[in-house]
Parts: C-alpha cells; sequence; structure tokens
C-alpha cells in the first residue's frame, strides 16, 4: 500500500493542481478505484491530504509538494 500511496501523490503532483477524484487517479494511475480511495482516505486522516465535499470537490495535496518527505 506504500508503493500505491507513492504513486497515487506523484500523480496529484504531476496533475493540473485542482482537485483530484478517487476515480480521476485511478485512471490516470491504473490502480484500482477502490484502492485508490482506500489511500486517499488514510492520506486524508494522516494530514498528507485534504478532501473537500461537493460537485467540484476531491482531493488535494495539504502541503507543498517540496514540504513532503517520504
Amino acid at each position: 500500500m506504500t508503493d500505491y500511496a507513492v504513486v497515487v501523490m506523484t500523480a496529484m503532483i504531476q496533475g493540473d493542481g485542482g482537485p483530484h477524484t478517487a476515480i480521476s487517479l485511478a485512471e490516470r494511475t491504473g490502480l484500482p478505484a477502490p484502492t485508490v480511495s482506500k489511500i486517499l482516505k488514510l492520506l486524508a486522516r494522516d494530514g498528507l491530504m485534504a478532501s473537500h465535499r461537493g460537485a467540484t470537490g476531491g482531493y488535494r495535496l495539504a502541503r507543498a509538494p517540496d514540504a513532503i518527505n517520504v
């Protein structure tokens, strides 16, 4: 799961900067959507992601990419 989390976070950094959904990240990374959803929830719980609800919601990095260490 740690490897998948790094892949998901890398895909977010390379994205357009807008909020990303689990579905869009699953398509971009080739990972199963349920796995991406679980990873996003864990990363949000640990403060690495921020989640936003609603029609334009999704997940964003909680900090600048250069402030996140692996």
